[in-house]
């Protein structure tokens, strides 16, 4: 559920910056158009972010316990 509190600001980012620059730079695109490509960006970062923001503390190596004893 953590996720969901990154991840939910990261789509309205990409919302509203795709909205912007479509409409800077293409203003003759329609404005359904735009919100179509602007949802559909936000929500393909939506579920990329989602995957890359995984908890992998279970995978990680536990600390040895046991000095390092090689000399440098």
């Amino acid at each position: 559920m953590k996720r969901f509190s990154l991840i939910i600001p990261i789509m309205i980012i990409v919302a509203y910056l795709s909205m912007w620059i479509i409409e800077k730079k293409y203003a003759e695109v329609p404005f359904d158009t735009r919100l179509i490509i602007a949802a559909g960006g936000s929500l393909l970062s939506g579920i990329i972010s989602f995957f890359y923001l995984r908890n992998d503390a279970q995978t990680i190596d536990p600390k040895p316990q046991e000095a390092n004893k090689k000399k440098r």
